[in-house]
């Protein structure tokens, strides 16, 4: 008996020597979150990425669980089951963002302008194209040249289009350079996106001088063993079709996946304005042990569109089409190295093919018009009415003059770009209390074919952030890069910020925050821009320098009535030196401007299932070098082209248990612009109106409906290329 009671003894000793405790931080959403400490008897220990955490040795205890942004939390932990801790995020902060400082931590920390589309909010409007979503971000102006499948770009607080980096999970989307094409980016698969306004190159690189825009692709649950998903089905106006799967599950403790994929198709409203989109993604991880894990992601869309031209100046063109196929790879080990220290290991591929057709033979399209000139100040030429240009009008209305000229199209237009960007990176974050160091190393190999002939260069950029908060009133941030290019050679870029708690509950005022933020962001040229090579018409400066720019922000944040309500005030000014233009036959950084404006936005929580949101730009902008100094819209003192003086959005949500319905809209003002057609130099203000609703008529059924340009308004937001009419798409969605 005294051998059987001390061999029990032991066996108990040692089960209680290896017994451990096991957990999972979640944020209110359900979404893990990373670098939360947990005490436990003394110890402390940081989640992983997937939020996980344990404590080795340990039975049973009272943890305490702090995350800055969230409330504090006390839980009792045993060994006997794997807990999941949910944290309610404080009334003061509502977003929680990764793309501030390449950590999760809030925008009030990181000192930014930031915003977050959650997938609840994509679902809600039945999942648009991306930059239908960013068009109600303030500070944001989208341009769209016509029907879908268009080019669209956006403009992040008065820069250029190539001044906004797109990420992926981290890989960048844009071509080397900046130039993206956001027409052909499905917002399916995606589990949030977030928007940074302001200079962020001190830890993206020399392509996000203005803002980043990151994708984030949607994760599965390792414990739902039993998949989940939904195919949805719609039809609606231009004989356009869409469908869209998506699956996702897990095997216990270790692996998770996400997978969708989508159609859209449509003949469009016009000749030649077909559009095609095929896409797909695939989100995998695999936990090695509970303080590493691996995660691939793929994804890629395969679109094709007809290029009409000016449709609302009367251009029939029958023929171009433009190909794209964009893959994206993304793989990522993410791993914990003790209490407080997590490091991140990267590689991304990213290639674009895009190929422009058009073999019609050479033609001539005669055009004409009427225009209003006025004599300003600015000047501004206003288009008021095609006419026939066969028999043009033998009388000119007084204060109307007529130009004659022609659209010319076809020859042997046909064209391939293709650009690949490879990266690889290290990314170490110590997490302390009351802040955080992260700091790293990329690596970018980027190539593309131009003018016939392969080009490349390669990019090593080193990084370091700090972020430091004093109390619970006090937040500073700061950080810069160090980047050299084998290209232009070595440039810095930084950023720093400082957000104060200036007022607590006080009467209706629930919270009142001061932000003071300043930066620098670089953009460098494009590979065509450093390499073309058809001369005597274009020939590739290697010795360009990178744009830069400079911006300045202060913004006040006021949350009200019990946190029911929160606006935001936000004066910025950024000046663009540097700006590269082409001067026949190559490119010079010869071009300079600045823009200044207010941006102001508001949510209200009016009952839990009621959301209204708005926000508005007041936007100036001033071009003071340029090389066409004399030009009606691009000289010197004109506003920049397609940033409107005024803008904005308002929508409200209602999503109750078993349906919802949002109903929203975009409204921009008079704004500049450049038309080589009939010279017009000015673009009529306009709204696109939207509604989106859902009903689960039953446990697994919902009918949808979606509706766009709600009162079938005309208008362009690029002059000339006429927007789509009012269109409607309905379906069912299956899901499981």
């Amino acid at each position: 008996m005294r051998t059987v009671f001390l061999l029990s003894l032991s066996l108990g000793l040692c089960a209680g020597e290896n017994s451990s405790i096991h957990g999972t931080i979640l944020d209110p959403s359900g979404r893990p979150v990373e670098a939360a400490r947990v005490t436990c008897q003394n110890q402390s220990v940081y989640s992983n990425a997937e939020g996980r955490f344990t404590f080795n040795n340990l039975d049973k205890c009272q943890a305490r669980v702090d995350k800055t942004g969230f409330e504090p939390r006390t839980v009792d932990l045993g060994a006997a089951t794997d807990s999941k801790i949910t944290l309610e995020i404080t009334g003061r902060v509502e977003t929680v963002v990764v793309s501030a400082n390449r950590t999760e931590t809030t925008p009030e920390q990181a000192a930014v302008a930031a915003n977050v589309i959650t997938e609840q909010q994509l679902a809600a409007r039945q999942f648009p194209m991306i930059f239908d979503m960013l068009r109600e971000i303030p500070g944001l102006q989208v341009n769209e040249y016509g029907p879908i499948g268009a080019l669209a770009e956006v403009f992040t607080r008065g820069a250029d289009s190539t001044g906004t980096l797109v990420l992926l999970d981290g890989v960048p989307l844009n071509d080397p350079g900046g130039e993206l094409h956001l027409e052909n980016l499905s917002s399916e698969g995606l589990e949030r996106v977030e928007i940074v306004r302001g200079p962020e190159s001190a830890l993206f690189g020399a392509e996000a001088a203005a803002g980043v825009i990151q994708l984030f692709t949607k994760h599965g649950d390792p414990e739902n063993a039993v998949p989940h998903g939904s195919v949805s089905y719609e039809r609606g106006s231009f004989q356009t079709d869409r469908w869209i799967a998506n699956l996702t599950g897990g095997l216990p403790t270790r692996l998770d996946y996400s997978f969708s994929a989508s159609e859209l198709h449509t003949v469009g409203e016009w000749p030649n304005t077909f559009y095609k989109n095929n896409s797909g993604m695939a989100n995998v991880g695999y936990k090695i042990s509970d303080a590493t894990e691996l995660r691939a992601i793929f994804r890629v869309y395969d679109a094709i569109a007809g290029i009409p031209g000016q449709i609302a100046y009367g251009v029939d063109d029958l023929v171009p089409n433009e190909h794209e196929r964009d893959d994206t790879v993304s793989l990522r080990l993410d791993d914990s190295r003790g209490s407080n220290y997590r490091q991140q290991f990267t590689f991304g591929f990213h290639r674009l093919t895009d190929r422009y057709n058009d073999n019609e033979p050479y033609g001539e399209q005669p055009l004409a018009a009427l225009v209003q000139n006025v004599a300003g100040p600015p000047p501004a030429v206003y288009f008021v009415t095609l006419v026939n240009p066969n028999a043009p009008p033998a009388v000119i209305p007084p204060g109307l003059t007529l130009v004659e000229t022609a659209n010319y199209f076809g020859g042997d237009n046909d064209s391939l770009n293709l650009t690949e960007r490879k990266i690889a990176g290290y990314q170490g974050t110590l997490s302390y209390r009351g802040g955080a160091l992260v700091f790293g190393y990329d690596y970018q190999d980027q190539s593309a074919v131009i003018s016939g002939l392969p080009a490349s260069r390669t990019n090593h950029g080193f990084f370091a952030n700090v972020q430091q908060n004093f109390g619970r009133r006090i937040f500073l941030s700061g950080g810069g890069r160090v980047e050299h290019s084998s290209a232009f050679g070595t440039i810095g870029s930084g950023r720093g910020g400082a957000s104060f708690l200036l007022l607590g509950e006080h009467g209706p005022l629930s919270s009142t925050l001061f932000r003071l933020s300043a930066g620098r962001g670089v953009t460098e040229p494009s590979l065509l821009e450093n390499y073309a090579a058809v001369p005597p018409y274009e020939i590739g400066n290697p010795a360009l320098r990178p744009e830069t720019t400079t911006t300045f922000e202060a913004a006040l944040v006021s949350e009200w009535w019990g946190r029911r309500i929160k606006t935001e005030v936000a004066g910025f000014r950024n000046s663009f030196h540097n700006l590269i233009a082409y001067v026949e036959p190559t490119w010079e950084n010869i071009e300079a401007s600045w823009a200044r404006g207010v941006e102001t936005s508001a949510q209200a929580r009016v009952t839990n299932n009621i959301r209204i949101t708005g926000a508005y730009t007041r936007l100036y902008t001033d071009i003071t070098a340029s090389t066409t100094p004399q030009s009606s819209d691009t000289g010197i003192g004109e506003p920049l082209v397609r940033r409107p003086r005024n803008s904005g959005s308002l929508s409200i949500a209602v999503t109750p248990k078993r349906w919802s319905l949002v109903i929203g809209g975009s409204f921009v003002g008079e704004r500049q612009d450049a038309d080589f057609t009939f010279g017009v130099t000015r673009n009529p203000g306009y709204e696109n109106i939207y509604a989106a609703a859902s009903y689960d008529l039953a446990k697994h059924f919902t009918p949808i409906l979606k509706v766009d340009n709600l009162l079938n308004e005309r208008y362009e937001e690029v002059l000339g290329y006429q927007a789509l009419s009012r269109n409607i798409l309905g379906g069912v969605r299956i899901h499981w």
